[in-house]
C-alpha cells in the first residue's frame, strides 16, 4: 500500500535545504509496486525526529527540491518505542556518533506497509532489552551493546560497536585464506552457547550476520533473538533455516551452525534454502 501524495509541512525545519542531501538517509528501490518503480528516503534530524517520503522516479533524476517536498515528519508513537518504566535502560553517551559506533535506528524499510501498527517499535524494544539482557555479562564474540539513545521519552536507536566487515565480505579478503576455520566456529559456538545459557536463541545465525574482527567472529543483529518459545514477529534468512517458524527455538540456532560450518569450508557452495529452493 502507498501512501498519498506528499506535501511539505508547515513544521519542516528551515535547516534542512542545507543538510538535506548530506542526511538524507536509506534509499530503497523497489521493484513492481502498484505497476511502477519506486524509491523511499529519510531524513533523521539532530533531535531524531524522521521525515520520511518515496518517489517514483529514480534518485538521480530528484532535485533537491523534489526530496524536501516529498518527506512528511512521521510521529514519534510510529517508530520510537515508548521507555519502559520498570528497567533502567543503559543511555549511550552522547559523544557516539555514525562516526565511531553503529547506529542502529528503526527499520524503515517495512514503515510503510506497517504504518499504523506497533510492529516497528516493537521490533526497537525487543531488541533493545535483549541487548540489555546480554551486555549485563559482555561475551567476547558479540557485538559489543553502548546502550540507547533516548530521545522525548521513547528509544530512538540502539548504540553498538562499530565493525567493517561481515564474514560475507571476508571471504573476498587474502586473510581468509590464512583463517583458522576450526578456531572461528568454535568461537562462533561459544557466543551461541552463552546466548542459549541465557534462555535465548539468535534465530537468524548467518554470514551478513557475523561481523570479522581481529579473525575472529562477532555476532550481530538480534532483532530475531528471543526466549525460547516466543513468538517472533521476524523470519529466519532463507537458505539457514530448516523450516518457515514463527517461535524462538535453540534448534534453529543448531541447524544454522551447522550450515554455516559447511559454508565456512567452501563459501562458494550453493545453498540450499528448506523453505524455497537454492539461495
Amino acid at each position: 500500500m502507498r501512501w498519498g501524495s506528499s506535501c511539505v509541512l508547515a513544521s519542516f525545519p528551515v535547516w534542512a535545504s542545507a543538510l538535506l542531501l548530506s542526511r538524507l538517509l536509506g534509499f530503497i528501490q523497489y521493484p513492481e509496486r502498484n505497476t511502477s518503480k519506486y524509491i523511499t528516503f529519510y531524513l533523521v534530524t539532530p533531535d531524531e525526529e524522521v521525515y520520511f517520503g518515496q518517489s517514483s522516479k529514480k534518485k538521480a533524476d530528484m532535485t533537491l527540491a523534489e526530496f524536501q517536498a516529498g518527506l512528511e515528519r512521521v510521529e514519534d508513537d510510529e517508530i520510537y518505542p515508548l521507555c519502559p518504566v520498570d528497567i533502567d535502560l543503559t543511555i549511550a553517551p552522547e559523544s557516539l556518533n555514525d562516526s565511531c559506533a553503529f547506529i542502529k535506528r528503526p527499520g524503515l524499510n517495512c514503515y510503510e506497509d506497517m504504518k499504523g501498527t506497533n510492529f516497528v517499535t516493537k521490533a526497537v524494544l525487543d531488541e533493545a532489552l535483549i541487548m540489555e539482557q546480554i551486555s549485563q555479562s559482555p561475551h567476547p564474540n558479540i557485538i559489543k551493546y553502548h546502550g540507547c539513545r533516548v530521545r522525548r521519552g521513547r528509544i530512538t536507536a540502539i548504540v553498538l560497536e562499530q565493525l567493517d566487515c561481515t564474514l560475507t565480505q571476508y571471504i573476498s579478503t587474502a586473510a581468509f585464506q590464512d583463517l583458522d576455520k576450526a578456531r572461528f566456529i568454535e568461537a562462533l559456538e561459544s557466543a551461541v552457547d552463552y546466548l542459549h545459557s541465557l534462555g535465548l536463541a539468535h534465530n537468524d545465525i548467518n554470514p551478513y550476520n557475523i561481523m570479522v574482527r581481529d579473525g575472529m567472529p562477532v555476532l550481530i543483529d538480534f532483532g530475531s533473538c528471543q526466549p525460547f518459545g516466543m513468538r517472533r514477529q521476524s523470519l529466519g534468512t532463507p537458505g539457514w533455516c530448516e523450516e518457515t517458524f514463527f517461535t524462538s527455538e535453540k534448534k534453529h540456532d543448531a541447524f544454522s551452525l551447522g550450515k554455516l560450518r559447511q559454508w565456512i569450508q567452501d563459501p562458494g557452495m550453493k545453498v540450499e534454502s528448506e523453505v524455497g529452493g537454492v539461495v
